[in-house]
């Protein structure tokens, strides 16, 4: 089967739902399926009803035109015991345009292009009955509502809108973007652990410069290939070919260490450790041959923030880290390593504002307590 890829403008329709989760799973490959069939499922519906969202990037519309972003956030498995009943999203979106004085927003972009974060904002743009921007605010997903391509760029995250399944909301206006997450996490666990958010009020013209373009359209490009690789070395190649990825190595996890260290209770995490032995042919860009027998030690927080080859640090964040289990040909989510499981560590650049000295300084090692130079600074 060949790999149909999309360009600058497009539309998503119910087809392409499986290959955006596939996508959006590859860009955090933290945790397993959460239950998420029947939220992919109720997506799916609306596309068939409504038909197919258009996917546009900031610069194909009117500068003035006005954009939310819309994400989940807290629990995975609250929102599995709670599942939303349909319309937290859209009021999340309109309860913030009421916020900001406006009559509606007309067009919604994801926060963050990963998870299922990456999904709703589909849905969101089928009920509105806008167009869904090919655009976000990280290119991945970092822990903090700040941490955004936005905020670097002068973008506030407030005021924003968090309504929980029980239809109740809050609003949030902060002078300081930092102090978003401190007010959104007791109210997110009051709402029920998770709730829908809305935030990041702006214009296309303003997201031209500050969100991160062609992000929604490469998920749904990594996830058609993630669904079309029949093996580990193909879809480390295919892998690479797309996203610029790399393989450091191939080797068997020996050793799993969880929970060793206390977490900063700002960075939310679960710091733990994997400790592979490289095994041969495994490493080398795309998947040709290495010198075996290096150790590799992959620090985990709620993503693998680092990797050590011999004691030295060859990867960290903002690097998207990810493990390809060799026996299954698919990207291994961090809750279901097992030791003498082979794997591929996977290592692709992220969007360059985040290797800045102002991006780093905000998800780079050092916010994950690794205080060393990122190896793309030394």
């Amino acid at each position: 089967m060949s790999t149909s890829y999309l360009g600058g403008g497009a539309a998503i329709a119910a087809e392409d739902v499986p290959a955006l989760y596939a996508g959006a799973n590859f860009y955090t490959p933290a945790i397993a399926d959460l239950g998420w069939t029947s939220l992919l499922a109720w997506t799916v519906s609306l596309l068939e009803r409504n038909g197919p969202v258009p996917l546009v990037r900031p610069t194909a519309i009117a500068p003035d035109t006005r954009c939310a972003a819309v994400c989940v956030i807290g629990s995975g498995a609250a929102m599995a015991d709670l599942p939303p009943t349909g319309d937290e999203f859209a009021m999340a979106v309109r309860e913030l345009a009421a916020m900001t004085g406006a009559s509606d927003f007309d067009a919604v972009y994801p926060l963050a292009a990963a998870t299922v974060s990456a999904v709703v904002p589909v849905a969101v743009a089928s009920q509105l009955g806008v167009p869904l921007l090919d655009a976000d605010g990280e290119g991945r997903t970092f822990a903090l509502i700040h941490h955004t391509a936005m905020h670097l760029a002068g973008v506030a995250a407030t005021p924003l809108v968090v309504r929980g399944v029980t239809g109740e909301s809050v609003g949030i206006r902060v002078l300081a973007s930092a102090r978003v997450d401190t007010l959104l996490r007791s109210n997110v666990e009051v709402l029920g652990g998770w709730a829908a958010l809305a935030g990041y009020p702006s214009t296309a013209g303003e997201l031209c410069r500050a969100a991160l373009p062609g992000t929604v359209s490469r998920l749904l490009n990594v996830g058609r290939l993630l669904r079309e690789s029949t093996g580990a070395d193909e879809l480390v190649a295919r892998l690479a070919a797309v996203t610029g990825c790399r393989r450091l190595g191939r080797g068997r996890i020996v050793e799993l260490e969880h929970l060793s260290r206390p977490t900063d209770l700002m960075n939310p995490a679960h710091p733990s450790t994997v400790v592979i032995d490289e095994v041969g042919g495994g490493g080398g860009g795309g998947g040709g041959k290495c010198d075996s027998g290096r150790m590799y030690r992959l620090e985990l927080r709620s993503e693998i923030v680092a990797v050590f080859a011999d004691g030295a640090l060859v990867a960290a964040a903002p690097d998207l880290i990810s493990l390809v289990n060799v026996q299954y040909g698919e990207v291994a989510t961090l809750d279901n390593l097992e030791p003498g499981d082979l794997v591929d560590i996977l290592v692709m650049p992220a969007d360059a504002v985040w290797y800045s000295a102002e991006g780093l300084a905000m998800v780079g090692p050092a916010s994950h307590g690794i205080p060393l130079d990122h190896p793309r600074r030394r």
